[in-house]
């Protein structure tokens, strides 16, 4: 049993804690929004997270609770884990004066007390953030040496929102930048205390951590970006199949994050590849592939918008099946959904929108400027076009019936023949061009392919 305090209640923060306490650890969280701390304390915190609930029921008393000071939580723990934001900044940068905050606070707390502790940011930062800027507050604000009584470790989580609790429990592995073994060895030992089976747990120094975190996220958009150019080419050819191609390459190349489809976003995957780019930039090494990935995300985003709008004319209405950036999550962040309704109202279209889990936060961008439907059938009826913007399972249990006047544009591929065969026009994107009619390639495109064969 482990006493743990966590410093930020967030999405991930929580999680974390009822993770933790419901394993029998001893967790005190802190945050600076007092209305958090209360309704941890009196059981009223609201989560999205799936298996939070389930968790929440299983800690015993006294195991879980939220300190209205950071001392409070500091001398009541061992070790103390950072979950706060590091917003991007003005040149593509993390900001890390949460981090910062919360380094001060702890520092300060800690001049109270004459036992070890550790100190553990989950937060992602840029390479070198710890050497240069983290440890130092923490010693000056602390009055200790990293080392001698005081332990840092850089342990940034891997999770995807809406799956926070997977990600922690049964985690691909657990990344740990140590500034000592010490250290090390009690972040490690917080972590096993939550782990499903034997995970691996990886250990390296601090600078390693920080760019084994964000250069996993650059490689996994790099797949998503390589798989969608795949989905384009397929798109304009007659009779390409871009699932088959993609899953003839995945056995050598694995399947994670490659499936073509629309282009990615969230708060984490965007800004993480710019600031790399950022990153690289500035030590002055070539930040080409991070660079290229984020210009081809975007590049793909306009390709879908035009196959939208050949399919829309101007004053009619086009439906989108949610607006959230990924299944499962209410958050909006650098969704291609919003993006795309901006676009389509931009280029004079109508907007209908059916996504029960992001209406709150797409009114607060969007405002009145687009219809929310209040069913799907709402959605695909009133639209001249629907796309899908996210593959929820939900989709199969929609009447679609009421799209027998409606061209579906589905990138996921993801409805079954028996949903399809009510839809008026459906056009499962990725799975060759429809339009293509006779001889393949036309005049024009054969003279060009028969320069490239010559």
């Amino acid at each position: 049993m482990a006493d743990v305090s966590i410093f930020g209640l967030g999405k991930v923060g929580h999680t974390l804690a009822c993770c933790l306490a419901a394993k029998g650890n001893r967790v005190v969280g802190f945050d600076n929004v007092a209305d958090v701390v209360n309704a941890v304390n009196g059981g009223t915190y609201q989560s999205q997270e799936g298996g939070v609930a389930e968790r929440l029921a299983r800690i015993k008393p006294g195991l879980l609770r939220a300190a209205s000071s950071a001392e409070e939580a500091v001398l009541a723990s061992d070790v103390s884990m950072i979950i706060v934001p590091t917003p991007s900044n003005a040149l593509g940068g993390f900001s890390l004066r949460f981090v910062l905050d919360a380094c001060s606070e702890i520092g300060a707390a800690l001049r109270k007390k004459s036992s070890a502790h550790v100190v553990a940011v989950l937060s992602t930062v840029l390479p070198g953030a710890s050497g240069s800027y983290i440890v130092p507050a923490l010693e000056s604000a602390s009055g200790r040496v990293v080392g001698d009584q005081l332990g840092y470790c850089y342990n940034p989580s891997f999770i995807a929102l809406g799956e926070v609790v997977k990600g922690l429990e049964e985690p691909d592995y657990v990344l740990i930048g140590q500034a000592d073994e010490v250290s090390g060895d009690a972040v490690e030992t917080v972590h096993r205390s939550i782990l499903d089976g034997d995970k691996p747990i990886v250990r390296m120094n601090l600078l390693e951590a920080e760019i084994a975190k964000i250069a996993s996220n650059t490689h996994e958009t790099m797949r998503v970006a390589f798989a969608n150019m795949l989905f384009a080419l397929c798109s304009e050819l007659p009779s390409a199949d871009v699932d088959r191609i993609t899953g003839a390459l995945s056995y050598r190349m694995g399947r994670r994050f490659f499936r073509g489809a629309l282009p990615y976003g969230g708060p984490c995957w965007p800004r993480d590849n710019r600031a790399f780019a950022s990153f690289m930039d500035a030590v002055g090494v070539p930040s080409l592939i991070p660079h290229t990935i984020d210009l081809s995300n975007a590049e793909h985003g306009r390709y879908v918008l035009q196959k939208v709008l050949a399919a829309a004319e101007r004053g009619e209405t086009v439906g989108l099946l949610r607006l959230s950036y990924k299944p499962g999550t209410h958050v909006i962040d650098c969704s291609f959904g919003i993006d795309l309704a901006e676009w389509l109202l931009c280029d004079g279209r109508h907007v209908i929108a059916w996504d029960p889990m992001a209406i709150p936060e797409t009114r607060q961008v969007l405002g009145d400027c687009i219809t929310y439907a209040a069913t799907p059938e709402e959605c695909v009826r009133s639209s001249r076009v629907t796309i899908i913007i996210n593959p929820m399972q939900d989709l199969e249990a929609i009447d679609w019936s009421a799209a027998s006047g409606t061209t579906v544009m589905d990138p996921w591929r993801c409805l079954s023949d028996a949903a399809t065969s009510r839809i008026g026009t459906y056009v499962p994107m990725g799975r060759g061009n429809p339009a293509i009619n006779g001889e393949w390639p036309s005049a024009d495109l054969g003279a060009k392919l028969r320069l490239l064969n010559s």
